[in-house]
């Protein structure tokens, strides 16, 4: 087992150049914020949600970056373009309904993208709607084929190259109080990306141009709620060391890749001190390690007085490369999952509907003060089972005293027949506040209880437990102020993990 203490490392950083490039080539998730990939855990575009996104380029080069934006259920894409950052740039959007429930982005930036989706001058607004062909028609998983099944997910953002060619770096660097992306003639700074794509330079090579990719990317998400005044954000995981070194995969804006299967096949994780580097047979498994935690951790309030609403996010972002075995989808044609999932996404041979990958969990909960509600004789009503299955790729958990409702409080997530819905975690009425731990590491299904391993590495090192980002979300409500001023609260603070692997 290849494993540094963190002393170790940093001695190498100290006493030569190659001790901290190392850190820097391997996949590893940076604590800083700034990243070759981010990782956005959840948008909503659901009952008066709109999600705002950004991507920031703390960097003095041009780069080019894949977009994609992929839905909760299954990991099915509905959107995916590139996007090319000048300089010190900053490309917004917002993932909203854009009339009739159909949810897409709309964008006043004036950064290139390919395809290009605001007008090109100042104070224009671009729209484009999400698209189903990757879960429909022939592509279909099993589920609703419909557009309102876009509209919650979450998105991942992929640096492809830093674009070193002087024209097309140029074009790319504009700004919307000077010469407008592109001109009524149709020419313009963003034309010449677009061209390229169109017969041009990157049409015949899309390497043509571009350097390796360098990282420095950060971003955030805000979910908005303008009705009833609340404001949730969060920032971006950010993945550093996501391609080896020297290394670039420049694709055209039709190209579903790359995604986090490109990966390099080294990962670099810290615990507790201890730097472990693993090599893995599939660059995704190297994702995995440095995403995979044995338990989670965080809070929830429930109390009605204050009108406080509790919802976690819980985000699988590798799941679909392991189980989705559908056509379409990202482990197409395999038998079985890819270890530490343990069951494929399939459909019914009898009736065609899905059979979705879910998997049982276990978990305990205290209040605030350290109580939990032991086994044997208890007062009715009972709490929860103490296991559950979580099904989607993102999943919302819904924290109330109350049963299941149509859509949650925060979130506003829906219900839906079978498994799919959001999780209701109906607490009994004496825990209002506290927090919970999950168990990602227990296998807990009915066919007899095991533990989640990774497939092991080149050196035989596994990790216990499942790859997962998220959040929990907190609403708070202060009915003491008088009629007409907005008294509502929002918060989101990150999931909490250990790690255990050997």
């Amino acid at each position: 087992m290849k494993r540094n203490s963190l002393t170790t490392a940093i001695l190498a950083g100290l006493t030569g150049v190659a001790g901290m490039a190392g850190v820097a080539n391997a996949v590893n998730l940076n604590p800083d914020g700034l990243g070759q990939v981010l990782l956005y855990p959840y948008y909503t575009a659901r009952e008066g949600n709109d999600t705002l996104i950004s991507v920031v380029n703390t960097t003095d080069s041009v780069k080019a970056v894949k977009v994609r934006f992929i839905e909760a259920l299954n990991s099915r894409e509905v959107l995916d373009f590139n996007l090319y950052l000048s300089p010190y740039d900053v490309w917004t959007s917002a993932v909203t309904d854009l009339g009739g429930g159909t949810p897409g982005i709309r964008t006043t930036d004036t950064s290139c993208t390919t395809p290009y989706f605001q007008g090109g001058n100042p104070g224009d607004i671009g729209e484009q709607e999400f698209l189903n062909f990757q879960y429909a028609g022939g592509n279909w998983d099993g589920v609703t084929e419909a557009i309102e099944r876009a509209a919650s997910g979450y998105v991942e953002i992929i640096e492809m190259g830093t674009v070193v060619d002087t024209t097309l770096a140029a074009a790319a660097t504009h700004s919307s109080a000077g010469t407008p992306a592109i001109l009524a003639n149709g020419t313009g700074p963003c034309h010449f990306i677009t061209a390229a794509w169109q017969g041009g330079e990157w049409d015949n090579s899309p390497d043509f141009g571009i350097d390796a990719a360098t990282g420095g990317l950060f971003g955030s998400g805000t979910i908005v709620n303008v009705d009833e005044g609340t404001m949730i954000s969060y920032n971006a995981t950010a993945i550093d060391g996501f391609w080896a070194q020297g290394q670039s995969r420049h694709t055209d804006p039709g190209n579903i890749l790359p995604n986090l299967g490109d990966a390099d096949l080294e990962s670099y994780v810290f615990n507790n001190g201890v730097l472990d580097t693993q090599t893995w047979n599939y660059g995704i498994q190297a994702v995995d390690a440095v995403l995979s935690h044995d338990f989670i951790f965080n809070e929830y309030v429930v109390d009605e007085g204050r009108n406080a609403a509790s919802e976690w996010v819980v985000n699988f972002p590798t799941k679909s490369s392991h189980v989705d075995v559908g056509g379409g989808g990202q482990n197409e044609g395999a038998l079985n999952p890819l270890e530490p999932f343990t069951k494929p996404w399939t459909l019914n041979p009898n009736t065609g509907a899905a059979v979705p990958a879910c998997e049982a969990f276990d978990f305990d909960f205290w209040d605030r003060e350290e109580q939990r509600v032991e086994s044997g004789i208890i007062v009715s009503p009972p709490p929860p089972t103490a296991r559950f299955e979580l099904c989607r790729e993102v999943n919302v958990i819904r924290f109330a005293h109350s049963g299941a409702v149509d859509n949650t409080e925060i979130l506003k997530e829906v219900q839906r027949d079978g498994n799919l819905g959001y999780t209701n975690f109906k607490l009994p009425s004496q825990f209002s506040e506290g927090w919970v731990r999950f168990n990602l590491g227990k296998n807990d299904a009915s066919s007899g209880a095991g533990q989640r391993w990774s497939e092991p590495s080149a050196d035989d090192v596994q990790y216990l437990g499942l790859p997962v980002i998220g959040f929990w979300a907190n609403t708070v409500q202060n009915g003491a102020l008088g009629a007409g001023v907005l008294s509502n609260y929002g918060s989101a603070y990150d999931h909490r993990g250990s790690r255990h692997f050997e």
